[in-house]
């Protein structure tokens, strides 16, 4: 970020995020009161980067428009109710560091704060008037309560196959994050081949980035992680680590089950060292990256098609 790139999307980062602040101002002050403690749920707007990455790799010009600008807005905010949505499923107190709109309003306050975020992306989206963005956002945030339901309806299921998995990591997470890639392909007049291609790096990534948050679930502590770690375990979520250990060792059924039903993570967290279950998700998001890097190649000759391989390889760093 401290290129001239890096600058440059820093820059266009601060007019998101106060466009966002724009779009959610209510003349209800009670509304305003709620959303002004999301601004500890933001983190780094992985997303927008996204859109504004992609939209600059395909265009040869530095003034963005705002529609761009718009578009960016949409998908965070979208991912933003969805993390207020996983904090009530989650029953999560601590988000970033701060508290989460659950522990501070309660669940009924949490749920209705993550419909006004999706209704406010719809309104935000309707600005940008192109029908094809509206077609793709609706599919998309279709798919991401699919994955959440999915996932809902597997809780504490050991036998949860590999394709599952990655079928859940998809829809709740890699949907997103490969939408943001084409849009910002879209919005700057890309070919269709060079559109699928960063629809292919975003689903890529996104699955790389669901998979690396469960292993710091597992290996971190709260501090670093930033929020309450072992929450996949207490609420008997079946993440890539545990289902390639059973799909290694199906022996290890039995001790898993017992670790699962009385939550205990260090026990958890051995099994899977032993057994080499971390070092093998770790290969895979190592596979993910390069087939990200790969699928982009005709625009890394361009800083904004640099910057988005450097995002990928960050995937691939020690926990």
């Amino acid at each position: 970020m401290t290129t001239e790139t890096g600058n440059w999307l820093s820059g266009e980062l601060d007019s998101v995020g106060l466009l966002l602040e724009n779009q959610l101002k209510n003349k209800h002050n009670a509304v305003n009161e709620v959303c002004e403690h999301l601004s500890g749920y933001r983190g780094k707007m992985l997303r927008p980067s996204l859109v504004l990455l992609s939209w600059r790799s395909v265009q040869n010009q530095i003034d963005v428009p705002s529609d761009v600008h718009r578009a960016a807005g949409v998908v965070e905010l979208i991912h933003l109710a969805t993390l207020v949505h996983d904090d009530v499923l989650d029953e999560a107190d601590i988000r970033r560091g701060g508290q989460t709109i659950n522990s501070l309003w309660g669940n009924e306050g949490a749920v209705m704060l993550g419909d006004y975020l999706l209704s406010s992306a719809f309104h935000l989206c309707s600005m940008i008037r192109n029908p094809s963005l509206n077609v793709l956002l609706g599919e998309v945030t279709n798919t991401l309560c699919a994955g959440e339901l999915v996932q809902l309806y597997h809780r504490n299921d050991v036998k949860l196959r590999l394709s599952e998995y990655y079928q859940i990591i998809h829809d709740k997470t890699a949907s997103l994050v490969s939408a943001a890639c084409k849009i910002g392909g879209i919005l700057g007049n890309a070919d269709d081949d060079t559109v699928g291609n960063l629809g292919i790096f975003g689903e890529s990534i996104g699955t790389a980035f669901q998979i690396r948050d469960d292993l710091i679930d597992i290996l971190s502590d709260v501090r670093s992680a930033g929020k309450p770690t072992g929450k996949d375990v207490a609420k008997g979520k079946m993440t890539l680590p545990a289902i390639l250990m059973l799909k290694n060792d199906p022996s290890c059924l039995q001790r898993l089950q017992k670790a699962l039903a009385g939550d205990d993570l260090p026990c958890i967290k051995n099994m899977l060292i032993e057994s080499s279950s971390i070092a093998g998700a770790e290969k895979i998001i190592c596979k993910l990256v390069d087939d990200a890097v790969v699928s982009i190649s005709s625009l890394q000759e361009n800083r904004c098609g640099k910057l988005l391989v450097q995002f990928a390889r960050q995937l691939s760093e020690p926990i």
